[in-house]
């Protein structure tokens, strides 16, 4: 071997070295490489599913047929949920888990009840959770107990806060030493003692997901508490019983109550999955042993290695043709190993980095290949210049520019809409006639706010957040955003009327205005982000829009953005109120048209409550 032959071979091997090394140091500390990893384990998931259950789990289900059938608001009553765990029990459950939150006290009648429940049953765990607190002096997260009166009847609590990755999928098991899952196989053991329970998830633990729906068997509610002794006994004899919210739409609860999160499988199952659904397919994966334990580093050094010393020794004397089909082999020799080690050995052994590794290994071919072809003419740099044209590179040197996050200061008119009572209202009706209700009246002011000017940001629920003065300069943005209210409100009497020949009830919407220097500029993280304003003077105008309510009236406008209407929209002051941690007081006003005013007539509009010196009131106590 020449002396230029053995040093471009051992320079192979380091690449190839290098290439392993660095693509396993960025699985496990570079964010975005760590994001792509959980995406190839999703895959892994979805393929290798069995798509059925092997264990005695069944769900009862706090379902959109339940709330139907049984006319209840949210939170049940606790009678409600000792009927249903006396009949679980007369059923011969083994185990019943409520992953619902019992924490506070109700009617003392209904949670006595429901502890004498607890104490027939003796199998009884409760979820608790991990619940946001905001106080004066700090924000945090706190564990919150079911009440002390189920406990000391005997359930067992466990915690049922399930760990979010950081794209919101929950894949990992939880943990804790009193996890809610772990708690129902430890009952599980005591009231069946010849159960053989292989060893429990160690931490860092994956779950296995079974597939995208129906893999446990599914009875709503209020069926349980129609069923006779014989049907209880035929579903829930020896069984683990998991009682929670199954929802997929329920205008009875919001978001944050309905208990649903993103896995695997939220492209096959149509969306999210509920809580209980994940906790009984943990609980499956702690009876048999089919969790997913993460490849160690070393494991993943080694497969990384591997790849790239075998690629490189496969493309150095191929031909492009050739190495590009060697590539496409090894990388889907990689994916098979992966997907062997998931499906049969529970391991996951990420495959993006190898993959990639290849890729490379593939691509340094190429161009190695292109410049040892172009370093016999003198023209190589030539060429390359050519091949990348400056106008090339100055569009490539100004697209991070367009997306680079953060923003500009600039002054705006901020307006935040809310429609009054539409969480009540939405209870009488269907998910469907709820959703085209919105739309009718998203696309009414959405039209209204884009003729006057503005710029819709979003739409959080039923409410409606946009400002004037950007992107586009705008020197009346005071004008037209109040103009644009005015107008929305014509909007929303002419939506009712449209409504009422429906047969729907009656919506009515407040609106809150102000102006202020915010940044303005696409706001979020490097892989998600959105056009939108920070500032004070926006946390202003949405604590002015829910302010209408103290002071019945439909908008109300903050004196800084009123001092640019002049006489083209008749105003009238309404009051002085002050934001907590402001030293300045602000001047609220309000078309002079409003309804509020005419019920009025001359006296000022002023809520009650205790006032500072200087005459005005924190929005705080409205």
């Amino acid at each position: 071997m020449s002396a230029t032959g053995f040093l471009r071979q051992h320079a192979e091997t380091a690449l190839a070295l290098g290439l392993g090394l660095l693509a396993t140091l960025a699985s496990l500390f570079l964010p975005p490489w760590q994001a792509l990893e959980r995406r190839g384990l999703d895959a892994l998931t979805v393929l290798a599913a069995p798509g059925e259950s092997s264990q005695p789990i069944v769900l009862v289900a706090i379902n959109e047929e339940s709330f139907e059938a049984l006319k209840l608001r949210w939170p049940w009553p606790r009678g409600t949920h000792a009927e249903l765990l006396d009949r679980l029990a007369l059923g011969g459950a083994a185990v019943v888990a409520f992953d619902v939150l019992l924490a506070d006290a109700s009617d003392p009648k209904e949670d006595e009840a429901f502890a004498a429940s607890i104490r027939r049953a003796g199998n009884v765990v409760l979820a608790a959770d991990f619940t946001y607190a905001e106080t004066q002096s700090a924000r945090l997260w706190k564990r919150t107990e079911p009440l002390a009166l189920f406990t000391d009847a005997g359930a067992v609590s466990g915690l049922a806060t399930v760990p979010l990755d950081p794209d919101q999928f929950v894949r990992a098991i939880p943990g804790e030493p009193d996890a809610f899952w772990r708690q129902v196989v430890k009952i599980l053991q005591v009231r069946v003692p010849s159960l053989a329970v292989p060893p429990l998830p160690e931490a860092g633990a994956m779950i296995r997901y079974l597939g995208a729906t129906g893999v446990h068997p599914v009875v709503p509610y209020h069926l349980v508490l129609a069923a006779s002794p014989e049907e209880l006994k035929g579903a829930f004899e020896g069984r683990i019983v998991i009682v929670g919210r199954d929802l997929r739409a329920a205008p009875e609860l919001g978001m944050a109550q309905a208990d649903l999160f993103a896995t695997p499988f939220i492209a096959e199952a149509g969306g999210l999955q509920s809580g209980i659904r994940i906790h009984a397919t943990i609980v499956e994966n702690a009876l048999t042993g089919a969790a997913i334990r993460p490849a160690r580093p070393l494991a993943m050094l080694l497969a990384n290695l591997t790849a790239a010393l075998a690629a490189v020794a496969v493309f150095r004397r191929a031909r492009p043709l050739v190495a590009a089909a060697a590539m496409v082999a090894l990388a889907a020799s990689v994916f098979g190993l992966a997907w062997a080690a998931f499906a049969h050995a529970g391991t996951w052994l990420p495959f993006a980095a190898p993959v990639a590794v290849v890729f490379v290994a593939w691509l340094a071919h190429l161009l190695r290949a292109y410049f040892a072809e172009r370093a016999r003419r003198e023209e190589v740099k030539r060429a390359f210049s050519l091949y990348v044209a400056p106008t090339v590179v100055d569009q490539l040197l100004a697209d991070p520019k367009r997306l680079a996050l953060g923003g500009e200061v600039r002054e705006i008119t901020i307006m935040f809409t809310d429609l009054k009572g539409f969480t009540g209202i939405s209870e009488k009706m269907p998910p469907d006639v709820v959703s085209r209700v919105l739309t009718e009246h998203f696309t009414a002011m959405t039209d209204i706010i884009l003729a006057h000017g503005g710029t819709v940001i979003q739409f959080i629920g039923d409410a409606i957040m946009a400002f004037w003065g950007a992107p586009l300069d705008d020197p009346d943005h005071r004008l037209h955003a109040v103009q644009a209210a005015v107008e929305m409100q014509r909007g929303m009497a002419k939506l009712r009327g449209e409504l009422a020949a429906q047969g729907m009830p009656e919506l009515h919407m407040r609106i809150g205005l102000n102006t202020g220097r915010a940044v303005v500029g696409n706001m979020g993280s490097r892989r998600r982000f959105a056009y939108s304003a920070l500032g004070d003077c926006v946390n202003l105008a949405s604590r002015l829009e829910g302010t209408n309510k103290a002071y019945g009236t439909r908008i109300l406008i903050a004196g800084e953005t009123a001092k640019g209407v002049g006489e083209a929209v008749a105003l009238r002051r309404v009051d002085l109120v002050r934001v907590a941690g402001k030293t300045e007081a602000v001047e609220i006003f309000a078309p002079a048209d409003d309804p509020a005013f005419a019920a009025a007539g001359d006296r000022p509009l002023a809520a009650p409550g205790p006032r500072e010196e200087d005459g005005s009131i924190a929005l705080e106590k409205l």
